[in-house]
């Protein structure tokens, strides 16, 4: 509701309740977005507060603030992650195989593709090695969720893709990362998987470990939205010792000017569109509910988990904080572009249904779901809301 903007409309067609896809269109969808406005009041703060926020700063940060900033936003993802997400994905393999292929192939090739243009016509180096970084990140998570909710879509199919395509990406992001940029940038594999397996392996285990007693799980359950909340909190931090890094350098000495900062986010916003309108044309033998979950979990790149493993993988590349450049300017694209592709989508779901999908306060529920004990659609609303509350509450 918060996404879609306060006070949606509803309207009853053949007794069936609908949410207007007006909704979609309401300013105050972007007003309560409160990481977008920290993370530029970050980036801002972060030109006269440099001295303090810089690597070699004496509080350093590397080790103070986003060494253990990143072990905490993946011991909280293992305590929120319900496994059972992950085997209900099982139950649709053509879906899941789709998707995988779709984000960590189809996605990073068209990607190095444009890359490979720009760094022919003299484009920067270092920002197309930071697009091709971002192009192999796994989804998102609650964004992709609120919006296949929004948009009329199967959200079950939402839930447990985006919950297994996170997974994969532990492991594929690193290695797709050095696969395609072996030749660009220096990465140490073993020294990489050691830093991985201490700074995000073993914490997201110990969280999937501590939901084995219950009254953690309740209270991961339960707490949820603040988890969520605290992980952004905590990448608004990364940002800002990230920004402080570039502000410290000489980016001319690297041939990268502040023209090349508006020119990238116009890029991500036309490679967005671009991987959009292939996600939904190559998706025709889908329904329409499950194509519109397709398509968002598709097209997401997550900052959520995709800085802290940029910064894992780079963590002694000077040049880190560049890389990591287009992956946070591409967190606005993707929303803005999912809000205004929503209200065209719902409109689509209502005309393939005919009446026959209820969507009351965004929650979907289509006639085969199974709803209780034996299907678990119970436990996906549960999953929605609490989707909902992440996305509204912490962009």
């Amino acid at each position: 509701q918060d996404l879609a903007g306060a006070g949606s409309e509803c309207g009853e067609v053949n007794g069936v309740v609908h949410t207007s896809s007006t909704a979609f269109g309401r300013c105050r969808s972007l007003q309560r977005q409160w990481f977008l406005c920290c993370m530029m009041a970050a980036i801002v703060l972060a030109f006269p507060l440099r001295g303090v926020g810089q690597d070699s700063s004496i509080l350093m940060p590397k080790y103070t603030v986003k060494l253990p900033g990143v072990m905490l936003i993946f011991l909280s993802q293992g305590l929120c992650l319900d496994p059972t997400a992950v085997t209900k994905a099982f139950t649709q393999c053509h879906i899941i195989i789709y998707v995988s292929i779709f984000v960590f192939a189809v996605y990073p090739a068209v990607v190095m593709v444009v890359t490979t243009l720009l760094e022919s016509m003299g484009y920067s180096k270092y920002f197309c090695t930071g697009m091709v970084v971002t192009s192999v990140m796994p989804t998102t998570t609650a964004m992709s969720t609120i919006l296949t909710t929004m948009s009329g879509g199967r959200v079950p199919v939402a839930v447990a893709n985006a919950t297994l395509n996170n997974l994969m990406g532990i492991v594929c992001t690193p290695a797709l990362v050095m696969l395609l940029l072996s030749g660009t940038v220096s990465v140490d594999f073993g020294k990489v998987a050691i830093k991985l397996t201490y700074s995000i392996l073993i914490p997201f285990f110990c969280g999937q470990a501590l939901r084995s007693i219950a009254s953690i799980k309740d209270f991961a359950v339960k707490n949820k939205p603040k988890f969520s909340i605290f992980n952004h909190a905590v990448l608004v931090v990364i940002i800002f010792c990230s920004f402080c890094n570039i502000f410290s350098m000489r980016l001319s000495d690297y041939g990268v000017q502040w023209y090349h900062i508006m020119t990238q986010i116009l890029l991500n916003g036309v490679v967005h569109i671009l991987i959009c309108a292939l996600a939904w044309v190559s998706t025709p033998w889908a329904s329409m509910p499950d194509r519109i979950a397709i398509f968002f979990v598709a097209v997401q790149k997550t900052i959520v988990m995709g800085l802290p493993l940029l910064n894992e993988l780079f963590n002694d590349d000077p040049l880190r904080d560049i890389y990591a450049l287009p992956l946070i300017m591409y967190h606005p694209v993707e929303l803005i572009v999912g809000i205004f592709a929503g209200g065209r989508m719902l409109k689509l779901v209502e005309a393939s249904e005919g009446g026959s999908a209820i969507d009351v306060q965004g929650i979907s529920i289509v006639p085969g779901d199974q709803v209780g004990e034996d299907g678990s659609q119970e436990v996906d609303v549960v999953a929605q809301t609490g989707a909902a509350q992440d996305l509204a509450g912490a962009g």
